[in-house]
């Protein structure tokens, strides 16, 4: 497609206007725009911060007059050592390019930096505020060491300085001091998995008394294994105690504020584990002669109190004829309380038959048997009285229905007159016909008639 910076909308060779359509134009302009800006490097503040179910991060690169939108591919984020987020100055290598679907010019972002912190100073404090915020470093989760260490364990380099200053120091100061390496690579791609793995390890397959876990010192990129989620999480789920020692003094990383004691350097961790046997043995001596003095102690305090007890100890005898006068002055006063509590019972049971006398069911049952005489006797009146009356109501009622009898009608000589077969009164002539069947009721018995004639 021929395509003019300067007039596109010129006449082509023949003289003809040049019409493009949206699409084409569109994509003439993405052309112009890749073509003349394939890698620009973008300063600017992060706005409308986005991340999709894709992982692709959306957002808006903004200064004080303009803004553009951006997308980095989820491809171009593993060189990332930070996370983007909202209000973060950062400087971009982007590609300039047109989004087709909907018109608009974006960048491409390739790399991404923070602007004033570090990526990796950056990526350390948003992981130490996440992980401080769930309570990673909280001392609560600290466990102590133990007084005499008799296995320790070590994750870090075989052939690095780290692990040749802790056999030094532990030789030195405690020659029956047992250790075990785990060998991990502590710099570069994958090596925080590998001392992830170590920790694992120790608590699961092989334990010991205590882990120390570190390395030599470094830059700050030297260092950043322990600074990785993964480390962090491992120290912190350690059932068995962990000592730091990463680096020198002045560097602190995250496993260092996870870890249940920091040391400055390997060699002051073998140090807080492998005492000085010399130490030891002065510490038993000086224990075992307060062992020897408190027992002395203990023994003449409890030399007196038995002296005491002695002398105030009574003669067996004496003490056993206190307690046969003691007991025999209880038996009588504990019969004397048993005559009057038998006393009182039998005053009880003497009133409760007297009350039982009083309360015979025998004159109650003469009572009832009496009155049930009685009301056997009202019912039957009552009944005889209720039939009577029922009876007279019968015969007054059996007279006036004879009296509104129809059949004492029919008794003087009239008859009812219906049609036949449905049975309906005829009343009037003009309710039948010649020739239709009609029903009399007599007094005694029915007719069935045929109307032969029919007179008004």
């Amino acid at each position: 497609m021929d395509f003019s910076v300067s007039t596109p909308w010129a006449p082509d060779a023949a003289g003809e206007r040049r019409v493009f359509s949206v699409s084409e134009l569109t994509r003439g302009i993405r052309q112009l725009l890749e073509d003349h800006f394939p890698f620009v490097w973008v300063e600017g503040e992060i706005s409308n911060f986005r991340v999709p179910g894709s992982g692709h991060y959306y957002f808006v690169l903004k200064d004080a007059a303009s803004q553009i939108r951006a997308v980095m591919f989820r491809t171009q984020q593993r060189l990332l050592r930070f996370r983007p987020e909202e209000g973060l100055r950062v400087l971009c290598q982007a590609r300039v390019t047109v989004y087709e679907p909907r018109g608009e010019y974006q960048l491409l972002v390739d790399f991404m930096e923070p602007r004033g912190l570090g990526a990796l100073q950056l990526a350390y404090e948003q992981l130490k505020g996440r992980l401080a915020a769930e309570g990673l470093f909280d001392e609560a989760h600290k466990k102590p060491l133990p007084f005499l260490t008799q296995r320790l364990g070590v994750v870090t380099s075989p052939t690095g300085a780290a692990i040749r200053d802790i056999i030094q120091v532990a030789r030195r100061r405690y020659s029956n001091l047992e250790i075990y390496l785990y060998p991990v690579r502590v710099q570069g791609e994958g090596s925080a998995e590998e001392i992830a793995a170590g920790i694992k390890a120790f608590n699961a397959e092989f334990p010991v008394d205590v882990l120390i876990v570190g390395r030599g010192g470094g830059s700050w990129e030297d260092l950043w294994s322990f600074n990785e989620e993964v480390v962090v999480r491992a120290i912190y789920r350690s059932r068995i105690p962990v000592i730091s020692a990463v680096g020198h003094e002045i560097d602190v990383t995250l496993a260092d504020l996870v870890a249940d004691v920091r040391a400055p350097t390997p060699s002051a961790a073998a140090e807080l584990v492998a005492q000085l046997k010399e130490s030891l043995k002065t510490r038993v001596a000086e224990l075992l002669r307060r062992l020897e003095k408190r027992t002395g102690q203990n023994l003449s305090l409890a030399r007196e109190r038995l002296e005491s007890r002695e002398r105030r100890l009574r003669h067996p005898a004496v003490r056993l004829a206190d307690a046969r006068l003691r007991l025999d002055e209880s038996s009588q006063r504990l019969e004397a309380a048993l005559r009057r509590l038998v006393d009182t019972h039998r005053q009880g049971l003497l009133r409760l038959r007297d009350t039982l006398m009083l309360l015979s069911p025998a004159r109650k049952v003469a009572v009832l048997r009496a009155s049930l005489r009685q009301g056997l006797a009202n019912l039957d009146f009552l009944i005889w009285r209720l039939l009577e009356r029922s009876r007279q109501h019968l015969e007054r009622g059996a007279v006036r229905l004879e009296t509104l009898s129809p059949l004492a009608v029919l008794a003087r000589g009239y008859s009812i007159t219906t049609s036949w077969p449905e049975g309906r009164v005829v009343r009037s002539v003009r309710q039948v016909q010649r020739d239709d069947r009609l029903g009399v009721r007599l007094h005694e018995g029915s007719l069935e008639c045929r109307v032969t004639d029919v007179h008004e």
